[in-house]
C-alpha cells in the first residue's frame, strides 16, 4: 500500500538519465545518445520516454522584464511502451533531429533538453541537460559579414515576435542580435545595428534595424521619434553567402 502511495507522488519511481554523444549541436542536426533508465521500488509500466527541447526568452510587461521565460521548441518521442522491473537498469539508444529554428546559445540565450517518462498515476520524472548550439550556418554567415565591416556583436537574446511582423504563429519567438561599430568607416556613422533572424530550412529572412548617428542637419527631435532608424528586410540563402558582406554593406549605406 505504501509503495503504491509513494509511486503516485513520484517517490520510488523509475528514473531516467539522457546522455548525449556531444554537447555541441547545430540547428537541424541530429542528436544521438543513450537513455539510462533505472527501475524504482517495484515493477512499472512506462508509456513512453520523450525529450523536450526548450529555450528561454525575454518578456517585457510594462516596466518589468523577465529574461528567463521558458519556451518549448519541440517534443520528441524516444521509446514505445515498456515495463521496467524493480531495480532493473536499461540502456536504450535514441536519436532525433534538433529543430532548425533552435536559437544559438549566445548572450542570454540558453537551450536545454528535458527528458521525461510518461508513467500512469505518477509524477513525471525529468532529467534536464543544457547543451551548446552553434548559430545556423546562414546566421553565422551574417555574423561573419558584420564582423568584416567592423561591427562587433554586443548582445543576443530571444524575444516575443512583434505582432506587426505577422509571423508570431509560425515564429512565437525570435532571436535578436545587436551590433555596434568598433572600427572602420561606420564608427562615426552608425550607432548600432540590430537583426532579427527568421530561419527556414534553406534561407533566412533577416529584419534589420539600422540606427545611424545623428547628423548636424537632423531635427533636434529626430532621435525622440526614432527618425534616425530604418527597418529593412534582407532575404538570403546559401547561394548568397559569398556576396553577403557586399549586400550588408549596401543595405547599411542606403539607410545612413
Amino acid at each position: 500500500m505504501f509503495k503504491k502511495l509513494f509511486h503516485s507522488i513520484g517517490i520510488g519511481s523509475a528514473q531516467v538519465d539522457a546522455k548525449v554523444d556531444t554537447e555541441d549541436f547545430k540547428p537541424g542536426g541530429t542528436v544521438e545518445g543513450v537513455l539510462d533508465i533505472e527501475g524504482g521500488n517495484s515493477e512499472q509500466r512506462i508509456d513512453q520516454v520523450y525529450v523536450t527541447v526548450a529555450t528561454n526568452y525575454t518578456s517585457e510587461i510594462g516596466d518589468n522584464e523577465d529574461d528567463n521565460v521558458r519556451h518549448v521548441l519541440g517534443r520528441f518521442k524516444l521509446t514505445d511502451e515498456f515495463v521496467i522491473q524493480e531495480g532493473e537498469k536499461k540502456s536504450i539508444p535514441f536519436s532525433f533531429q534538433l529543430p532548425v529554428r533552435t536559437p544559438a546559445t549566445l548572450g542570454k540565450t540558453r537551450v536545454w533538453l528535458e527528458t521525461g517518462m510518461d508513467i500512469k498515476k505518477a509524477l513525471d520524472p525529468r532529467d534536464k541537460d543544457h547543451i551548446h548550439v552553434d548559430p545556423h550556418p546562414l546566421v553565422d554567415a551574417f555574423l561573419d559579414a558584420a564582423d568584416s565591416l567592423g561591427l562587433e556583436l554586443k548582445e543576443v537574446e530571444c524575444e516575443f515576435t512583434p505582432l506587426f511582423f505577422g509571423l508570431r504563429k509560425e515564429f512565437p519567438i525570435v532571436q535578436e542580435f545587436e551590433f555596434k561599430p568598433e572600427e572602420g568607416k561606420y564608427k562615426r556613422k552608425l550607432d548600432e545595428l540590430e537583426a532579427l533572424f527568421f530561419v527556414y530550412e534553406s534561407e533566412v529572412v533577416a529584419v534589420i534595424e539600422v540606427d545611424r548617428k545623428m547628423r548636424n542637419d537632423d531635427h533636434p527631435l529626430a532621435e525622440n521619434f526614432d527618425l534616425d532608424e530604418s527597418n529593412v528586410v534582407l532575404r538570403y540563402g546559401f547561394d548568397d553567402v559569398d556576396d553577403l558582406p557586399e549586400k550588408l554593406e549596401t543595405l547599411i549605406e542606403e539607410n545612413l
